[in-house]
């Protein structure tokens, strides 16, 4: 049989939470907040309040969409039919149903989740440390810019590059500013492995404040070496600020400073920590001549 999409009823809220549960047990590094029967209550007043889509086979739920005031606020697919498709309908529906965009959160590590977004057009806003969600793990907002006139250029196809990075941070010597315990310069030097193979030298600025978790720095650094093959040069800007504990930070490409095999060279990393060990998401693309 194959699957269908339609609304959700009221009734299947069950069988939607069976969905919700299993999809989110796959997601290892999601803290244990609320108990199977909350999350439960949650998924049935979801279903009743809010625009909500089944992907149904053969009579059974196997993933489900939400998406309410311009936010696509839930998608998920049961683990039984990951790759097959199930979320391209889904996603497919929401489209259809809101041509004129809309933007959500993804969770950082959910490497994949991002990959399917990507593929479907979708682009990244800006990486947060997750301060603001329940959860307190860093995410990405996206956007889905809406359907465009088929006749204008199509933007360049965005890629994914994932992998780890060591780091040292030297102090600089000297400089002005250097007597003040608030203001300070480092020197940056950086290997990457994965599918980013490069090394990279640089230099940051940074200002403390006398507020605990209140701070800022800029940055700018020169990779050197290959990225999924193609060698070449290119330069990231850096910045960074954080209020009274709540970080953001922006690390993207400076337009125009890919060579060799990088020329045109576009994009943005996400950073993230865990347990000491350095982590880089890095979206790019290519710019057409």
């Amino acid at each position: 049989m194959p699957t269908t999409i339609r609304r959700a009823e009221p009734s299947d809220s069950a069988a939607i939470a069976d969905v919700f549960l299993a999809a989110r047990a796959t997601m290892t590094y999601l803290p244990a907040l609320h108990t199977e029967e909350e999350m439960r209550g949650f998924i049935a007043g979801v279903v009743t309040d809010k625009e909500t889509w089944v992907a149904d086979r053969d009579g059974r739920i196997v993933g489900f969409a939400v998406i309410d005031g311009g936010w696509l606020e839930q998608l998920y697919v049961h683990p039984s039919r990951f790759n097959t498709g199930t979320g391209d309908r889904l996603f497919a529906q929401v489209t259809a149903r809101h041509p004129q965009g809309f933007q959500f959160w993804v969770f950082q590590q959910n490497a994949g989740a991002r990959r399917f977004y990507e593929r479907h057009g979708c682009a990244l806003e800006r990486l947060t440390d997750g301060a603001d969600n329940e959860e307190k793990l860093p995410d990405a907002l996206y956007v889905w810019p809406g359907r465009t006139d088929e006749a204008q250029p199509k933007p360049p196809a965005k890629k994914w590059a994932l992998g780890t990075f060591d780091v040292t941070l030297t102090p600089a010597a000297g400089g002005e500013g250097a007597a003040d315990p608030l203001l300070g310069r480092m020197i940056i030097e950086k290997t990457f492995h994965g599918e980013l193979d490069a090394t990279s030298k640089g230099q940051m600025l940074s200002a403390g404040t006398a507020v605990k978790g209140s701070a800022g720095y800029v940055a700018i650094e020169k990779v050197e070496g290959s990225l999924k093959g193609r060698k070449g040069t290119f330069v990231l800007q850096h910045h960074g600020v954080m209020t009274r504990g709540s970080g953001e930070l922006k690390v993207t490409v400076v337009p125009d400073s890919g060579t060799g095999e990088l020329e045109g060279l576009e994009g943005a990393l996400g950073i993230r920590i865990e347990d000491g060990k350095h982590f880089y998401d890095f979206e790019y693309s290519f710019a057409k001549a």
